[in-house]
């Protein structure tokens, strides 16, 4: 990593995929943020965000996430 490039924490993945608005699968929150992104889901909410979850629509035992605007 050169001295220029800076980290982005997985709170701040996060929010800039759920920032869109759309509904995201866990899947796709795992391979883009990581298996963590639960932890950076409740910093997310403990700093005053509203994620809201739903079911998914055709896949048994996931759940869809986005940030309410």
């Amino acid at each position: 990593m050169s001295k220029t490039t800076m980290h982005v924490t997985k709170v701040e993945k996060l929010h800039a995929v759920l920032a869109d608005g759309r509904w995201h699968s866990t899947r796709e929150l795992v391979r883009r943020v990581g298996h963590a992104f639960a932890v950076s889901k409740f910093k997310l909410v403990r700093y005053g965000h509203d994620i809201e979850r739903r079911p998914h629509p055709t896949k048994r035992w996931q759940w869809q996430y986005r940030l309410r605007q």
